[in-house]
Parts: structure tokens; C-alpha cells; sequence
């Protein structure tokens, strides 16, 4: 059987559920004013499989005289909706059965009294999920005059993999939760006003976190440092931003590499905010800064579906042109075609990211808020590959909008499973 039919099968179910559920409770007599007030699942209900958009439907049982105040729905842990009267029902986007989900409604009175239900949905069977695998992507759309164009449909896009059109399975203009990592240059060129800039602006940038979200914060040198691991505690965060120092040399590519790494393993948005003033060089200028290169950064962000959004800081980025060095580390040639602009751009235009330029530290914040301005600015779409190859190989993808004069911004592909893998239920090819 198909991905497609599996998922009609299931909503099938899913609707003929919800209509005999709706029939055996919907003439139930309201409780006595004294009576607890109760709320439950119409659906999902408990251990069921459900795939994409799904509609969240419950069943109130009020004591007589009851209001309510709201009723807030969560998915694992994270606020999903808030509902303030009936019908009682959200919508809500189930992925695509990769794991399961906690589903939980709180119901508040007006009175102060309270109460909640949960049930679990369950994860497809491992040959289901082979066939259902969706590759998610994150665009943004800029009009000729570069303003975001919003209010797009899902019609409005098409999707060509290695040339071939795709199905867009699931689209959504609204922001999916975010993962991202702060990664700010300390090396020595930073110090004095560049990094307390930097400093400011990273801690600005943290306001667009919502609650449910996570961060973490990493600085390079001579080496990374992880500041502060994943968390969706904002002070920490703050915290470790305030601890930078600026010493040593520039192990930039290191810092992508060692990032794309730790923002693995997230069902969203994957989002990477680098800040660098300077090339990839060991602090003497004799040397490279990091063991990794520039392509493995690239693909190490590409593999984990990392966007890469680069601040470059200087004036003179356009102009200062990227060293190689030989297997001794010895300097081999400068490369007279190639600039730090270059790289960065790199490592951004191909994960679906952006460079932005500051030509002085008082420029910072505003390369910051035009990246929280793209992050809300994104629309979400995933297909189903009709290549079922597990063969490795890059795939490459293109985002239209035939008809429009429109700019699409996403990454430029993804690499397909590899035959002896087993990709763990939280990750991507």
C-alpha cells in the first residue's frame, strides 16, 4: 500500500471514530451543580496513529451554572492552543508518525475550579515509517522590492527534486518551534566594542524565543567552547552570553561543525547564528584555526538540517581573501578568488540560511533583527521523495513559485539515507 493511501486509510478511521463518539456523547445530560466538571478526548483517543493535520476535538461536562474561563492544549510538554469557547477544537499537525505524542487539556473555570485529561498517540510500525518519510523544508519568499510575501497558499509552490516534481504532503504558514544555536566569535580581533556589540545584540536576539523553544551558546577561539548546552532556560542563555572573552585565534569551521552536531535531533526548526569578523586562522597567522574545512561545515550543517544565518562583521570581509594550508599546516597560497564574504555565504545560501554584512560593530543589532524577521517569516512544507532509494547521494532541491516574480530562499537539498543506517525516530537523512 501507498504513503498516500496508508494516510486516507487513517483519516478514515480517524472520522468514523470521531462520528461514533460524537453520537454516544453528545446527548449526555449535564452534571449536577455540585458535580465535578470533566473534559476528555473525542479525538485522538488513547494510542491511536495519526498523521499531519489533524483535527483535536473534546468533549466538556459542565456542573450546572459552570462558565468557562479557557481551556489550553499541549503536545508534549508545549502549548498548542488556547481555547476560549466552544466549538472545542484546534488543529494540529501530528507529523508523520515517526514517534508518538502526550496530549494533554487543561480546563479552567471561571469559579477557580480545574481539571485536565491526557491520552497518547502511538508512532507508526518501522516499514510504515520508511514509506512515509517526509523531507521538511523551511522557505522564505521575498517580493522584487524585498518584503516578505505572505498569505501564500500552499498552491503557490512547487517542489522539484533532482528535477522531478514532488507532492507537497503538508504546508503551514505558521512558525514551528524553534532549536538555535548562538555561536559568537571570541577571537582577539573581536575584543573591546565588536564583542560587547556582539554581546548586546545576541542577548536582543533572545527575546524571540517563546517558552517552549530552546537555545544554546557557543564561542570560538583557539577552540569551541559550549557555553551553555541546550536549554529552554533563557537565563541561562543570558548568562553565557555575558561570559565571552576574547583571546586567541578563529576555529571558525569548528564552531559550525561541533553546532550542526548538537541542534540535531529536533522535530522544527533547526537555526544556527553565527557572528564572525575575521577568516578561519590559528591566532600566530601561521595556521589554520580549525581541523574541520569549510565543506565539511557545510555538510555537517546539510545533513542535520541546520540553517545557517551568518553575520559577517567589517567593512573589510569583501576584500580579505581566504588562506589554504597544506597537510603541515604551513600557509600554501591565499586564493585570490575567494573572500571571507564567500565562505560565509557558503555555509548560508546552502542550508536555506542568509549573510547579512555589518560594516561596524553599531550595526550588529540590526543584522540580528533582520534574522528574528525572516524566523517569523517562514513557511513550512514537507513531501514524501518519490525516490525511495537508500543509496546516500546528495538530492537536489529547488522551491517554485511559477507565475510570480517571487525570491525563495531554502536549503539546496539533503543527503538520502544510507542502506546501513537506522535513523534514530527524532532525526532526518
Amino acid at each position: 500500500m501507498s504513503a498516500s493511501a496508508d494516510r486516507r486509510a487513517i483519516g478514515r478511521a480517524s472520522r468514523l471514530v470521531w462520528l461514533i463518539a460524537l453520537g454516544a456523547t453528545s446527548a449526555a445530560a449535564a452534571p449536577p451543580a455540585g458535580a465535578e466538571p470533566e473534559i476528555r478526548f473525542f479525538w485522538p483517543r488513547e494510542q491511536a496513529t495519526v498523521l499531519g493535520k489533524t483535527e483535536v476535538r473534546l468533549h466538556l461536562a459542565l456542573p450546572a451554572g459552570a462558565e468557562v474561563e479557557r481551556v489550553v492544549l499541549s503536545v508534549d510538554g508545549r502549548p498548542m492552543a488556547t481555547l476560549a469557547a466552544p466549538p472545542w477544537h484546534a488543529e494540529w499537525d501530528a507529523g508523520n508518525g515517526e514517534t508518538g505524542h502526550r496530549l494533554e487539556a487543561f480546563l479552567h473555570l471561571r469559579d477557580g475550579r480545574s481539571t485536565r485529561t491526557t491520552v497518547h498517540t502511538s508512532a507508526l510500525q518501522i516499514d510504515q515509517i520508511e514509506r512515509v518519510h517526509l523531507v521538511d523544508l523551511y522557505v522564505t519568499v521575498r517580493d522584487p522590492q524585498g518584503r516578505y510575501a505572505i498569505g501564500l497558499g500552499q498552491e503557490a509552490f512547487r517542489v522539484l527534486e533532482n528535477e522531478r516534481p514532488q507532492t507537497i504532503e503538508r504546508f503551514s504558514s505558521s512558525t514551528k518551534p524553534l532549536r538555535v544555536g548562538i555561536v559568537l566569535d571570541s577571537s582577539w580581533t573581536m575584543r573591546g566594542e565588536k564583542l560587547e556589540r556582539a554581546k548586546e545584540a545576541a542577548l536582543q536576539f533572545l527575546e524571540i524565543l517563546e517558552p517552549t523553544d530552546e537555545g544554546l551558546v557557543v564561542t570560538f577561539a583557539d577552540e569551541v567552547v559550549v557555553a551553555q548546552e541546550l536549554t529552554r532556560e533563557r537565563q541561562a542563555l543570558v548568562a553565557a552570553i555575558e561570559t565571552a572573552e576574547a583571546a586567541g585565534g578563529t576555529a571558525l569551521y569548528d564552531a559550525v561543525w561541533r553546532t550542526g552536531r548538537l541542534l540535531a535531533g529536533f522535530d522544527g526548526r533547526r537555526v544556527l547564528v553565527l557572528l564572525s569578523d575575521g577568516r578561519d586562522e590559528a591566532a600566530n597567522g601561521f595556521g589554520p584555526g580549525s581541523l574541520h574545512t569549510v565543506d565539511e561545515a557545510v555538510e555537517q550543517s546539510l545533513r542535520n538540517e541546520v540553517m545557517v544565518f551568518a553575520i559577517g562583521l567589517g567593512g573589510n570581509l569583501p576584500r580579505e581573501y581566504v588562506r589554504t594550508w597544506n597537510g603541515a599546516g604551513e600557509l600554501s597560497q591565499v586564493d585570490p578568488a575567494r573572500t571571507v564574504v564567500d565562505v560565509l555565504r557558503r555555509l548560508s545560501e546552502a542550508t536555506g540560511g542568509r549573510l547579512i554584512l555589518a560594516s561596524s560593530a553599531g550595526r550588529i543589532s540590526r543584522a540580528f533583527d533582520e534574522i528574528a524577521a525572516d524566523l517569523h517569516h517562514q513557511y513550512s512544507i514537507a513531501y514524501a521523495s518519490t525516490d525511495a532509494a537508500r543509496d546516500g547521494k546528495w538530492r537536489r532541491i529547488e522551491v517554485l513559485t511559477p507565475g510570480r516574480e517571487l525570491e525563495v530562499v531554502t536549503r539546496k537539498g539533503y543527503y538520502a539515507p544510507h542502506p546501513a543506517e537506522r535513523r534514530p525516530a527524532d532525526s532526518r537523512p
